[in-house]
């Protein structure tokens, strides 16, 4: 299958840290889909937004985000548009769960996972770097 171009960008800026760029791409295609991928796209563009705000050290910004991006993300799981959903779902919870603890807890700011979004059959790509 062939994907269109931007998402594969919008991956590729993702997986790199760069996820203002990524929601950004995402965001056209966004725009222009009014099929059943469309949620799909908004659910990456909402986690996103998620980390781009825990880089702005917005905490509360970020469990929004993420707690939507999830209920959004949830219905494509195990795989869409051949990204590892289930996979991915799974290190955004863990890091919605670590955000989520921290703001009831206190203390210095925990580093996350930062997600990955994998593609079935390609080997996951090096994480970024914490930020």
């Amino acid at each position: 299958m062939e994907y269109d171009p931007r998402f594969l960008t919008a991956l590729d800026e993702f997986n790199r840290g760069l996820f203002y760029e990524a929601h950004e791409t995402l965001e056209q295609l966004w725009l222009e889909d009014h099929g059943p991928e469309r949620e799909f796209y908004q659910g990456i563009i909402q986690v996103a937004a998620g980390y781009f705000k825990w880089e702005q050290e917005v905490p509360q910004g970020t469990i929004k985000l993420l707690r939507s991006a999830v209920r959004k993300l949830e219905p494509y799981r195990p795989v869409c548009l051949g990204v590892q959903v289930t996979e991915f779902l799974a290190d955004v919870e863990a890091d919605l769960a670590v955000v989520e603890a921290w703001c009831d807890g206190g203390g210095g700011a925990p580093e996350l996972r930062m997600p990955r979004l994998s593609r079935q059959g390609e080997p996951s790509p090096d994480p970024p770097t914490s930020r």
